[in-house]
């Protein structure tokens, strides 16, 4: 890149190479004449030899932010790693791989709630937009997309998959060809997967694009805070390879993450006005719901050691799931399983199972509804955010968590699955039985699915607790939008990435 590119003045800067960041920049600058700069923190692996599609805590190192979450409501107590991506791509680049859909309740719900624009007629055009996909060709689907979208076949299914579908038989829950379109049911999962690797939007999107003259990219770039003139954004401060740039925009999207983008927002003087002072930050917006309302899906995971010969190296972890409703009607549990995890991808395997392979069962509270935090700690990028989850700080949801573990156990105890499983390690039958002993198991053990949402949600303007606006527009300020998971109101009844591409489709219409 020549020097003068340090002093030019772009038409688009977005901040974030993640799942949304990527995916905009490249349908931005399908417009020859719109210049766009997309800036992210972490490293270019484009090129580079990719994972292999089993993933896992290891696949993360090096490539996430290191934050620490408090799992309770206050700064105190139990608390663990939090991690989100920091490379071209984000988190769809070290992720699970998995391509469910928002269901249309998810979208129907954000209209209702004074965002009509987000009906879920209006938004499926923008998933057809974003997939090809292999195994369905209905008007439903998408076949020109940039990310593949399979199922596996069920000759592909190891026998732990096989079983798990057939227990879930047993139980009453129907099988579901297209877990994209059903709302309940057991079956299959989608995944953007290409011969055993993930495809993240690096590689969907940004790698096809790269060769536009009027898009740049930078990595190992980190910006500080979004510039503003009065109440119009004008560029942003960074960090570029360790060297202090300011970047001038026509415009400016945060595309960094349900975690990062509440943090620029509130060094940048956008947040509530007692918190902005108590950092020394003038305000540009007082905006109390900031960081605000964060969410995530929390489950309960089992382990069990399967028999010899039922678990396949190198098969695929996640082929199959279930998502059923709970008891107020919301198909709101969801039991995913891992089939063949080893110790190259979670080391703890190594210590707990006998071969060095283990089958992981997970229950998903898909609808919580207990809310945490997430605020900046100081002025600068390298002050520590502080994350508090608030995981169960509302008993509906331990509640709830408790009938999804017991539909879990009743799963793993089916006929099916005791064929293929040798024993289950620390859960046991007096647990699940006891009432008393299961809410405490559940609250101990409960963890978080690094699927954080809402820290910057959405809503019209007269919602004291909305950052956005249903075109992604930054309330109070002209030329800021946010486009990433940070906007979603509400937990999604699915993992996210591929709505979060999704909203990066939309966004790019609206911004044409």
């Amino acid at each position: 890149m020549p020097e003068d590119a340090w002093l030019q003045h772009w038409d688009d800067v977005i901040v974030g190479g993640g799942s949304a960041g990527a995916a905009l920049a490249a349908r931005l600058s399908q417009d020859p004449q719109r210049s766009v700069l997309l800036l992210e923190a972490g490293v270019d692996r484009l090129g580079e030899p990719q994972d292999s599609y089993p993933l896992g805590m290891s696949v993360l190192s090096g490539y996430n932010w290191d934050y620490t979450a408090y799992m309770g409501t206050e700064p105190k107590g139990r608390r663990g790693p939090y991690g989100v991506g920091k490379l071209l791509g984000g988190s769809s680049a070290v992720n699970g791989a998995i391509a469910l859909r928002g269901l249309a309740a998810d979208f129907d719900s954000w209209a209702a709630g004074g965002s009509p624009e987000w009906a879920w007629e209006a938004v499926l055009p923008f998933f057809r937009a974003l997939e090809t996909d292999a195994d369905f060709t209905d008007a439903t689907h998408g076949c020109a997309g940039p990310v593949p979208v399979r199922r596996p076949a069920v000759d592909e299914f190891d026998p732990v998959a096989l079983a798990f579908l057939e227990a879930c038989e047993e139980r009453g829950i129907p099988h579901t060809a297209d877990m994209n379109t059903g709302a309940v049911g057991a079956g299959p999962l989608p995944s953007n997967a290409r011969d055993g690797r993930r495809i993240s939007t690096a590689e969907a999107y940004l790698e096809p694009a790269r060769h536009r003259p009027n898009l740049s990219v930078w990595t190992r770039t980190e910006v500080s805070r979004v510039l503003f003139a009065g109440n119009r954004a004008v560029g942003v401060d960074a960090l570029r390879e360790g060297h202090p740039v300011q970047v001038p925009a026509d415009r400016v999207t945060l595309c960094a993450g349900g975690i990062n983008t509440p943090l620029v927002l509130e060094r940048s003087g956008i947040g509530g006005s007692r918190r902005l002072a108590s950092l020394g930050v003038p305000v540009v917006a007082d905006l109390p719901g900031v960081g605000e309302d964060l969410a995530d899906h929390v489950a309960t995971v089992v382990w069990a050691v399967p028999r010899p010969g039922v678990c396949r190296k190198g098969v695929p972890w996640h082929q199959v799931m279930a998502r059923v409703a709970h008891a107020g009607g919301v198909p709101g549990l969801g039991v995913f399983l891992a089939s063949n995890v080893t110790e190259e991808t979670i080391p703890e395997v190594g210590k707990v199972a006998e071969d060095r392979i283990a089958v992981v069962l997970s229950a998903m509270l898909l609808d919580p509804v207990s809310r945490g935090a997430v605020h900046a700690s100081g002025a600068g990028p390298d002050d520590a955010p502080v994350i508090t989850l608030g995981l169960l700080s509302e008993r509906s949801d331990a509640e709830r968590l408790m009938e999804g573990t017991r539909l879990l156990w009743s799963l793993l105890n089916a006929s099916a699955m005791t064929r293929t499983l040798r024993h289950v390690l620390l859960w046991t039958e007096r647990m699940i039985q006891d009432e008393d002993r299961l809410r405490k198991a559940v609250r101990r053990f409960a963890t978080p699915m690094w699927h954080p949402s809402g820290t910057a949600r959405m809503g019209p303007a007269g919602d004291a607790s909305s950052v956005v606006d249903q075109y992604f527009r930054v309330h109070q300020v002209d030329r800021l939008r946010v486009v990433d998971s940070s906007v979603i109101p509400s937990p999604l009844l699915s993992p996210m990435n591929l709505s979060c591409i999704m909203l990066a489709e939309r966004a790019a219409a609206w911004m044409a």
